[in-house]
């Protein structure tokens, strides 16, 4: 195999990594093992980072809607039960007067 052949990659083995060195005609840099485990741990703490952060985005999406959902629920119960305690009122006074109840 000639020098100009060697195609440099990532996963190449030191002594094709001299050879490739020495080639003319590199389509990419050559990088080292330990240079490409250290990028892929710096990427794999970003993803970490970045799924954690949706995560929590996600959670308190759903916390602040629970939050309006029970309060318009029980703001709507109160309201219920401020009309049916208004109406037996109305009847109460209709049956007092001997009007009839609507």
């Amino acid at each position: 195999m000639s020098e100009k052949t060697v195609e440099c990659r990532e996963d190449t083995a030191p002594e094709v990594e001299d050879r490739c060195n020495k080639c003319s005609k590199k389509d990419t840099a050559c990088i080292s093992f330990f240079a490409h485990e250290n990028a892929m741990m710096h990427k794999d703490t970003d993803n970490e980072r970045s799924h954690r952060t949706t995560l929590f985005v996600c959670i308190t999406f759903i916390i602040i809607t629970l939050i309006f959902v029970i309060a318009y629920t029980f703001r709507m119960n109160s309201f219920l039960d401020t009309i049916k305690e208004m109406n037996a009122v109305i009847v109460q006074l209709a049956n007092a007067k001997g009007v009839i109840s609507p």
